[in-house]
């Protein structure tokens, strides 16, 4: 992107910037669970470890997601959204139903409205999505059907909670809340990824199965998470792992075109942001058939090692990575400043890694029962490699930046 080619989109900031201050709580709080797992005595953050879910899931991931959509979808179509008022009252209603869950860890129980307030927050984000989508796209409109099928898994999820159902599989519900970030992020890559790595349109075949196997998954994961059959847990999986690898065939992950010919063109700027692109693709989507086959594995063994892996691989290794992916290209819109890529470095890609290394050997600790203190204090370090991946990428981030002159139209 050149650097005249930006366009002011504030109406996104204050869902990136509250998303971010939540992902540092709530991975500060994972690391002080994780570590009570291992067997510190933590008595005093006990009542918060209920905040994790919250603060992750219910704050970071729905609310930078939601920021996302809102800049990126009109942007497809070229329109404004269609109400800025509308846009910042759904953050309002999310960021209460986050501020309920503190309270209700602390003492008054302000579940009730604050579940109210959060549906009612991605109800109207829904509806302003599903309304700027119903612009005829010129290409691509497969993009449309994931982006649609996400926020219809966000409702039903939220009618689910508000009904009260909690006696399906556990696992399938987690899944389900992680299915939303998932589904829009095909949504966005779809639209994006092809034309970033090699200037070539999805596989139209490929891209049918995966959005078929898509919309079964969405059905597959809500039965699972209602009746609590393994099988249907099972099927489910199946399903979204036949998607995600349909999926990558689709846009090019793992390649499938000669771009030999790319690589000697582009030099400096394009080059670092083409090889930042294709590296952490890849390693997203790893993570991702990763996280699916352990929640496979999950339903049959019904093992807490697994369960909590199925969750990270998928949150951390999958959507963490790709949203360090896009991040970097929905800033200038937001701040007015341009990212150079060639300021960037591998530290808090790697210190990821290092964190589901550490934490895939934490649960195999825990499930087992076999180690000593040392080898625990070691193992406890998983959150906070979290922890420093997050403030070295925002560091990276802030010394990439730079100031503009002039600011003016573009595209992302």
């Amino acid at each position: 992107m050149a650097e005249s080619d930006v366009r002011v989109s504030p109406v996104s900031k204050p869902f990136i910037v509250t998303a971010v201050i939540l992902v540092f709580a709530g991975s500060i709080i994972g690391s002080l669970w994780m570590m009570s797992l291992l067997g510190l005595d933590l008595a005093f953050a006990r009542g918060a470890f209920s905040l994790h879910k919250s603060f992750q899931v219910d704050g970071f991931l729905t609310l930078i997601i939601m920021g996302v959509g809102y800049m990126i979808v009109p942007r497809f179509r070229n329109v404004q959204v269609p109400s800025i008022r509308l846009t910042y009252f759904s953050f309002l209603l999310v960021a209460f139903s986050v501020a309920a869950s503190i309270v209700s860890a602390i003492g008054s129980d302000l579940s009730v409205p604050g579940a109210f307030a959060r549906a009612a927050g991605v109800s109207i984000f829904a509806a302003i999505t599903l309304w700027t989508l119903r612009i005829h796209p010129k290409l691509l409109r497969i993009a449309d059907y994931f982006i649609s099928l996400s926020v219809i898994t966000l409702l039903a999820i939220n009618g689910i909670h508000l009904a009260g159902y909690s006696a399906g599989n556990p696992l399938s519900g987690v899944q389900l809340l992680l299915l939303f970030p998932v589904l829009m992020i095909f949504g966005v890559e779809y639209k994006t990824l092809p034309s970033f790595i090699g200037f070539i349109r999805p596989r139209k075949r490929l891209s049918a199965v995966s959005f078929g196997l898509a919309a079964i998954s969405v059905v597959l994961g809500l039965s699972s998470a209602l009746h609590g059959d393994p099988l249907l847990a099972i099927a489910f999986n199946v399903a979204l792992l036949g998607c995600a690898a349909a999926f990558a065939g689709a846009v090019y992950i793992f390649g499938g075109f000669d771009n030999s010919e790319i690589m000697r063109l582009i030099h400096g700027e394009k080059k670092a942001r083409y090889m930042y692109t294709i590296q952490h693709s890849r390693l997203a989507f790893l993570f991702l058939y990763a996280g699916i086959a352990v929640a496979t594995a999950f339903n049959v063994s019904s093992s807490y090692m697994l369960y909590d892996l199925a969750i990270h691989y998928t949150a951390i290794g999958f959507i963490g990575l790709t949203i360090a992916l896009y991040l970097p290209l929905m800033l200038p819109p937001i701040t007015g400043r341009m990212i150079r890529f060639t300021k960037f470095n591998s530290v808090p890609v790697l210190l990821v890694i290092l964190a589901l290394a550490v934490r895939t050997a934490g649960d195999v600790a825990i499930t087992t029962q076999v180690t000593s203190k040392e080898v625990s204090y070691l193992l406890m370090t998983s959150g906070w490699l979290v922890v420093a991946a997050l403030s070295t990428f925002v560091a990276m981030i802030h010394r990439s930046m730079k100031e503009e002159d002039n600011v003016i139209d573009g595209n992302l």
